[in-house]
């Protein structure tokens, strides 16, 4: 069975990203994926201290939650990430997560230990401009950061122009169409 982790990025439930992650997700489970939703603002995650004592085993000295999460993103077959856009960026909890993941670029770039075989993973993002420049600096972002997994950001959406908590349900129902088709893409049935 193909295991699915996503990663819920908005601070807000039931806001327009949770809309296009179920969307996706209501999709993969159709699909017979096995989903589990992470949470990052829920989450007691201690911010990278730039320590490097990652430097020499790839392991981070940091004891909080990311040591559970570690092994869940090396072990999923798919990472689906969330997110409305912050300032041409994520919102601080999520990236928080992201920068704790120093200690997995350590291990792939520096001391050539790579997690798994190629692995594909999904970014959906929502933000209130309709400019998709903005969102450029954040698909980088994440794209970086999934690199570190050994994972292609294979497919990427960004759902612009939804500021209202309800915009987009309310609003685009097409964003939520086309997120169906996203996680359609992800998992290779590009025709569904």
């Amino acid at each position: 069975m193909t295991t699915v982790l996503d990663v819920a990025g908005s601070a807000r439930r039931e806001g327009n990203s949770d809309a296009v992650l179920e969307a996706a997700l209501d999709a993969l489970r159709e699909r017979g994926a096995d989903v589990s939703v992470l949470y990052p603002y829920r989450m007691s995650i201690t911010p990278c201290r730039s320590c490097n004592a990652c430097w020499e085993t790839g392991r981070c000295v940091i004891r909080d939650e990311m040591q559970d999460l570690y092994p869940r993103f090396d072990a999923a077959d798919h990472v689906v990430v969330a997110a409305p856009l912050y300032f041409t960026s994520l919102p601080g909890h999520l990236k928080v997560l992201v920068d704790r993941f120093q200690a997995h670029w350590v291990r792939t770039y520096r001391l050539k230990q790579g997690p798994r075989a190629r692995r594909r993973g999904m970014f959906l993002c929502v933000g209130a401009m309709d400019r998709e420049r903005y969102y450029r600096c954040t698909l980088t972002i994440v794209k970086t950061w999934l690199s570190c997994l050994n994972m292609a950001c294979a497919v990427s959406r960004f759902y612009g122009g939804v500021d209202a908590p309800d915009a987009l349900v309310r609003a685009r129902p097409e964003y939520l169409a086309d997120a169906r088709t996203a996680a359609a893409e992800l998992l290779g049935d590009v025709g569904a």
